[in-house]
């Protein structure tokens, strides 16, 4: 039973490894597109190097967090994807110009709209940043934290002990 327990704990902090290195490919991913997209309005204004920074950040601290896991790597990773979700959301709130509930119900009445039927905004109009797409920063976070939280090996081991 001793045997099979191990065997299976040992596929679970693999399993981790592999969410988290998953993650390190969406952070990457994600560093791209955001730098793309914000590009217009990175010279205007401060905001939008928010997340760009963050995920820099990510992609060098998570291989570091992954490698020392088990001493202080855990708590280095739980940090991280709670400052994550904080971005994403702090994200949402300049996405919504400090207007959530305003730009939420606009979204779910364009959504409800015909389609083919939308109003178009003209060049000169100011466009509107997607309002919930940084929430999948946030998103990202949790999934993260989700997996940094989950009990190692020698913990469950110490336990049944």
């Amino acid at each position: 039973m001793n045997r099979v327990m191990h065997s299976l704990l040992n596929r679970v902090e693999l399993i981790q490894r592999l969410i988290l290195l998953t993650l390190l490919g969406g952070f990457f991913t994600l560093l791209v597109e955001i730098r793309f997209e914000h590009s217009v309005v990175m010279g205007e204004k401060w905001q939008p190097w928010i997340p760009i920074v963050y995920l820099i950040t990510m992609l060098v601290l998570l291989p570091l967090g992954m490698l020392f896991f088990r001493r202080f790597g855990r708590a280095l990773l739980s940090a991280l994807f709670i400052g994550l979700v904080v971005v994403g959301t702090l994200g949402f709130w300049f996405h919504c110009k400090n207007k959530p509930i305003e730009a939420v119900r606009h979204v779910i009445a364009t959504d409800f709209e015909q389609p083919g039927h939308i109003k178009i905004s003209n060049d000169d109009e100011e466009t509107n940043p997607p309002v919930f797409a940084p929430l999948s920063l946030a998103g990202l976070g949790l999934i993260g934290l989700l997996v940094s939280l989950m009990p190692m090996s020698s913990q469950v081991n110490n336990k049944e002990s």
